[in-house]
């Protein structure tokens, strides 16, 4: 008859404990960290399509981005949440080319410490604005009382040109004040007229569009 061989159950050291639990902990904080990463990743990119936008949503020309089915019932869901996220009703792409800028044309960042000047060129029969705001898109409150300059109000060039300064101090012709609000974008709107415009001269539109100029920082 054989016989029965009984083993005897050795209990794991403390320091297997040990490795055993370290391990499984390492694994839990690496699966959440992935998780918080790829969830924070996911937000941030979101915010920044709606804030920026992407090849697919917006064009950009020098420091100019303009989205291009902004206000259209037709719009990507990115073009609708920029819009939403700002707060205002703004013209349709249909009737209007709406460009902001949140740079120089070299790439620095617009900000309230700093000159500028903003050079464009003639559009004739098209009507412009050409407005600066906060980083939250608020206008800039000051004692001058003034916000923006269009095709109305502005002291062109001889040439049908114009330049425009942005600041905190007081200076003559198109001066624009800024004050201390830090961050800035503008905001060129060229308005379609009443037969609309072709490609081909929406496309020299686009071609025209002012040049901003760091002058000096403070």
């Amino acid at each position: 008859m054989a016989s029965l061989e009984l083993k005897s159950y050795e209990r794991p050291s403390a320091l297997a404990l040990v490795r055993t639990v370290a391990a499984i902990i390492f694994r839990a904080v690496s699966l959440i960290a992935a998780v918080a990463l790829a969830t924070g990743v996911g937000v941030w990119s979101s915010r920044y399509m709606i804030s920026r936008g992407s090849p697919l949503s917006v064009d950009s020309y020098g420091p100019w981005q303009h989205w291009r089915d902004l206000g259209r019932e037709n719009a990507d869901p990115y073009s609708k949440a920029h819009l939403a996220s700002t707060g205002k009703l703004r013209i349709s792409a249909d009737s209007a080319g709406i460009f902001e800028a949140r740079t120089d044309s070299q790439g620095a960042r617009l900000h309230s410490s700093c000159n500028y000047k903003i050079e464009g060129a003639s559009l004739p029969g098209l009507w412009w604005s050409l407005a600066v705001f906060d980083a939250r898109g608020r206008l800039i409150r000051n004692d001058a009382d003034r916000y923006t300059f269009t095709a109305d109000t502005i002291a062109p060039n001889p040439n049908g040109s114009y330049v425009v300064t942005l600041g905190r101090d007081a200076r003559p012709g198109n001066w624009i004040p800024t004050g201390g609000a830090g961050r800035l974008v503008l905001v060129f709107t060229v308005l379609d007229p009443a037969n609309g415009l072709s490609d081909e001269q929406r496309a020299e539109r686009n071609k025209r569009l002012p040049v901003i100029t760091r002058e000096s920082c403070s």
